[in-house]
């Protein structure tokens, strides 16, 4: 996958916030349990910040973040939903309904971006015990969702955060639109995007 880096704040945002608000959902997980903290979890955390501290200097040094390492995006999801869950305890399952078309790139890691901000609001808000993601070709367009059985909330009356503003934002410039359907009994996010990147200039804003 390949792309442009997002903006400053956005990147600051996706990168270093949202692996601490992992950090802290895993010793809340730890300090609700008796006994002392194991010393494995300061082992990790220490790698993860250390992990982080590389990540703010790339930033200040105006080093774009890396793109996921995976071929193509099912299998990037994939790899995010297994960190999620080892360190959340939320079941998370990718379904990869690509292959009929084959995997190419494209908006994939928009589409990436997407559904890994929509899957960290899962883990942190939405007191989920299981998540779904369908990554699907449809012709020309790229079709995920994410679904989840966490307590939801109205989009109508919810101010928007930064994240999912993003979301929107991000979905738009690359001429494909998001929706976000919630209900007490849990969340649907769905993005559709062309599997290809529009030319510059023609998406209406």
């Amino acid at each position: 996958m390949n792309g442009a880096p997002p903006p400053l704040p956005q990147q600051l945002h996706d990168g270093v916030l949202q692996t601490l608000a992992i950090a802290r959902i895993r010793l809340d997980r730890a300090l609700a349990q008796e006994g002392p903290l194991p010393r494995e979890l300061g082992v990790d955390l220490r790698l993860l910040l250390d992990g982080e501290i590389a990540d703010l200097r790339r930033l200040i040094e105006g080093v774009a973040s890396p793109v996921p390492a995976q071929p193509n995006l099912p299998s990037a999801l994939a790899a995010v939903a297994e960190e999620l869950q080892s360190a959340t305890g939320v079941r998370i399952r990718v379904e990869d309904r690509t292959a009929a078309t084959g995997h190419r790139p494209g908006n994939d890691l928009i589409a990436y971006r997407i559904v890994r901000e929509a899957l960290h609001n899962t883990v942190k808000h939405s007191d989920a015990r299981h998540a779904w993601v369908s990554v699907a070709a449809q012709g020309d367009r790229l079709v995920c969702t994410v679904h989840d059985d966490g307590h939801g909330f109205d989009p109508a009356t919810t101010r928007p955060h930064f994240g999912l503003t993003a979301m929107y934002a991000q979905a738009r410039q690359a001429g494909g639109h998001l929706t976000v359907r919630s209900r007490r009994t849990g969340t649907l996010v769905t993005v559709v995007l062309p599997r290809d990147p529009v030319p510059e200039g023609t998406v209406q804003q």
